[in-house]
């Protein structure tokens, strides 16, 4: 791979551009918002570590860790090896859904987070979590699920950043809000199969997730950590193994297996052992080349030392970012872990366009606030992603004067952030009491006819 320095000699491509290669696109397979509007102008042949090289010959530097699917970076050599070897001495996908990698992964998996008695495995983080919750429901014979957060984007998903009861998909936002999650506990345990959460780890900590976890054994209710993100990057054993929340079930996917699409499911035993009866299958959750990349990520991770340089680099990231923003007098709050921390400045317009115009000078941030890195990530690429950013930034105040000069950012805009990214209403106000008023009164109105169904026999 090319010296990040050599970034600024590259030459262009005649034949091909990124704005002719999006407009092909477009006619064929774009989405106009999810493709083309949510991301910065590119269109990409190849990657390594954390470079990514566009049909234009340009090199970007990606600070999203293919929002968050990398860990070590692209085209990581033990990696490749092992998915080429897979490939080409054992083949893709058998008939039979048991193999000696899926056996090997599952102990191994086990073995390093605290909620594993047994695993069982699917492709996408939307399906880890989905069958989580069918798994709950299998298991206990309910129908509510209570939820906060992101976790993908089937049916019963599609409300995570509204506080509310979906009657049709018999799911309960109840937004973080912990007074809001006693109090549906104490009136409706019963009725409740499972709590699934995605941990916040900029905003909730560790003391927050195990009280949680603490309300639901009380009403012996299923709970869930959907930590397809964080289970690789909440220290080296998630939320479940590096902060000790106890969990019944745990989704992961991110990170543990650099890029390749798996997401295990773990759990207590007589929870993953209600598979059959809730009804999960799937042809391609038995391919072993996912499998063989999976087991050559936890080798390269078993002395420490990848998750000790992601969090020295991606602390050297978050520190010059706060400074550069002080520096500038842009109002910024930075927070959350080294390897996945936030930075909220005072509206989502100025921090698309702050990024947008980082992006022209080399770097690819994630435009939400989330910022991630990887094994592949040194001082160079920190120096940099602040350089881009720097040079973004200034270009922006110069260019909008009315931005108004500042130090902290408000509590208030805080308070918004974390609402408008995830539904987070940690704080009892009057919205969240009038809103959970509701949702007890939908709650007892729902059509109960509608609830816990009769699981077919699992596909075959």
């Amino acid at each position: 791979m090319e010296s990040p320095r050599k970034i600024v000699e590259m030459t262009t491509n005649p034949t091909k551009n990124n704005p002719k290669t999006i407009e092909r696109a477009r006619l064929v397979t774009a989405a106009e918002g999810y493709d083309i509007g949510a991301r910065f102008p590119g269109v990409y042949t190849s990657a390594e570590g954390s470079w990514m090289r566009d049909v234009e010959g340009k090199q970007v530097l990606d600070v999203t860790a293919a929002s968050g699917s990398l860990l070590l970076g692209n085209r990581h050599p033990k990696v490749a090896a092992a998915v080429a070897e897979c490939a080409t001495e054992c083949g893709a996908t058998f008939a039979s859904t048991l193999t000696p990698k899926r056996i090997e992964l599952a102990e191994r998996l086990c073995d390093r987070y605290p909620a594993g008695e047994k695993a069982v495995f699917f492709r996408t983080g939307s399906c880890a979590t989905t069958a989580a919750i069918r798994l709950a429901r299998a298991y206990t014979g309910r129908d509510l699920i209570l939820t906060s957060g992101y976790h993908g984007w089937h049916d019963w998903q599609l409300s995570y950043l509204t506080m509310g009861f979906d009657a049709a998909t018999r799911t309960v936002n109840f937004g973080y809000n912990e007074m809001a999650l006693a109090r549906l506990l104490e009136q409706y345990g019963k009725d409740i199969a499972g709590v699934i959460v995605t941990p916040e780890p900029a905003w909730l900590d560790v003391a927050y997730f195990k009280r949680l976890s603490n309300l639901c054994a009380k009403h012996d209710v299923v709970f869930i950590l959907d930590e397809v993100i964080t289970g690789a990057r909440w220290g080296s054993h998630g939320l479940n193994g590096t902060g000790g929340v106890p969990a019944d079930i745990i989704t992961l996917s991110k990170g543990l297996s650099n890029g390749y699409a798996i997401a295990p499911v773990l759990g207590r035993k007589e929870l993953i052992d209600c598979y059959d009866k809730a009804c999960l299958a799937g042809t391609y959750t038995r391919e072993v080349t996912t499998m063989a990349a999976a087991l050559a990520v936890l080798d390269v991770l078993e002395d420490g030392s990848v998750h000790s340089h992601c969090e020295k680099m991606g602390q050297m990231l978050q520190d010059g970012m706060r400074d550069l923003f002080r520096t500038l007098e842009i109002p910024a709050y930075i927070t959350g872990p080294p390897m996945m921390f936030d930075a909220v400045l005072e509206s989502e317009k100025l921090s698309w366009d702050i990024y947008e115009a980082s992006f022209d000078y080399g770097a690819y941030f994630e435009d939400s606030g989330t910022h991630m890195v990887t094994a592949a990530f040194g001082e160079e690429e920190v120096a940099h992603a602040l350089s881009a950013l720097a040079h973004g930034a200034k270009r922006i105040v110069k260019e909008q004067p009315e931005i108004a000069p500042g130090g902290e950012l408000s509590e208030e805009r805080r308070r918004q952030f974390a609402i408008d990214a995830f539904c987070g209403r940690m704080q009892d106000t009057g919205f969240v009491l009038e809103t959970l008023n509701g949702i007890i009164e939908a709650i007892d109105k729902r059509d109960q006819s509608l609830g816990q169904p009769d699981f077919a026999p699992a596909c075959t």
